[in-house]
């Protein structure tokens, strides 16, 4: 009796009316902010009319009404919406509330919390100077990323397999790693004689503590029922490494990005607040000192949302990373 594979579902299928009224919930929430925008006075500060958030409201919902129609027929799409509808509903409550505590109540006091819309404007107003931060602040932590992950992935295949580069790096995962960036930043910036040099510096160790701890111990724990049988068969210890080893590190290699990621952001913001002289972190920092707090929530907003991206990328290469895995995990 031939065993029968799982059929895939299709891509393209009709949406349930369930379906259909979940993915109307963050429409409805929209609806709602921009009805309670429009309709509440503006009394705080009474001399400022709002531009802004209205238009905002109007096309995050004609992009949701694009995101509806091709759910409608697209099951990925509605798989993801639907999965999403309720955070992002309250993510625009939240907001709207925000509105009404600011600019329609003036519960949340200028200059220290602005309105949604004074945020926007602040953001529209310095779109250059936040392009030209964020270009700095992508530049340093790519540069970072790139050298941290090569050093950090290939030392972690070392430890794991070699007892002599285990004696070796192992005290330095102990006593150097855990350490802050922060910390380390001053003595590289000696070390180095450059300020953005140091501050490298600091992101590649913020990187390459958690690859390497995270792989090497992963690829400690390989069953040894595998190599056995791999040497059984014949295969050299390059070869179980490249076939055997990493690939049955490639779970925890997957926790080990998101960790060096993590570590990557904390040793950014640390580098352009002490360091370079440039960067999202450091404007933040600027305009907090002359109490420009819609310039600051703009620039914090710009850096939630390239943070959230790249973090999205890297749940995206970790579900590639892991698509074997689909269908095991079920609570």
């Amino acid at each position: 009796m031939t065993e029968q594979r799982p059929q895939k579902e299709p891509i393209i299928s009709r949406a349930s009316l369930r379906e259909v009224g979940r993915m109307l919930i963050p429409f409805a929430a929209m609806l709602l902010d921009y009805v309670v925008h429009a309709a509440l006075p503006n009394v705080y500060p009474e001399t400022y009319t709002p531009k802004y958030w209205a238009p905002c409201l109007l096309v995050c919902m004609a992009v949701w009404a694009v995101v509806f129609v091709a759910s409608l027929a697209i099951r990925p799409v509605r798989k993801k919406a639907c999965r999403l509808a309720w955070f992002i509903a309250f993510i625009f409550v939240l907001f709207e509330a925000w509105d009404v505590a600011t600019l329609k109540t003036g519960t949340l006091k200028l200059p220290f919390i602005p309105s949604p819309d004074k945020i926007i404007e602040q953001f529209i107003a310095n779109w250059g100077n936040i392009v030209n931060a964020t270009v700095a602040s992508l530049s340093l932590l790519a540069q970072g990323l790139a050298v941290g992950l090569v050093i950090g992935f290939a030392s972690g295949v070392l430890c794991g397999c070699s007892a002599i580069a285990n004696y070796w790096v192992s005290p330095l995962l102990k006593i150097v790693g855990p350490v802050p960036g922060l910390i380390w930043l001053p003595i590289f910036v000696i070390a180095f004689q450059s300020s953005y040099a140091g501050s490298l510096a600091a992101i590649v160790l913020a990187v390459w503590f958690p690859m390497t701890l995270i792989l090497s111990n992963a690829i400690k724990n390989t069953d040894i029922g595998l190599i056995e049988r791999a040497e059984t068969l014949g295969a050299s210890k390059a070869h179980i490494v490249v076939h055997v080893m990493i690939p049955n590190a490639v779970p925890a290699l997957a926790d080990a990005l998101f960790m060096s990621l993590s570590g990557s952001f904390g040793a950014l913001a640390a580098a352009e607040l002490c360091g370079v002289g440039t960067g999202l972190a450091l404007a933040v920092r600027m305009m907090g000192t002359i109490a420009n707090f819609g310039v600051v929530f703009a620039y914090v907003f710009a850096m939630i949302l390239i943070f959230s991206t790249l973090t999205a990328i890297m749940f995206a290469v970790r579900n590639w990373l892991l698509r074997w895995q689909k269908g095991l995990v079920r609570w």
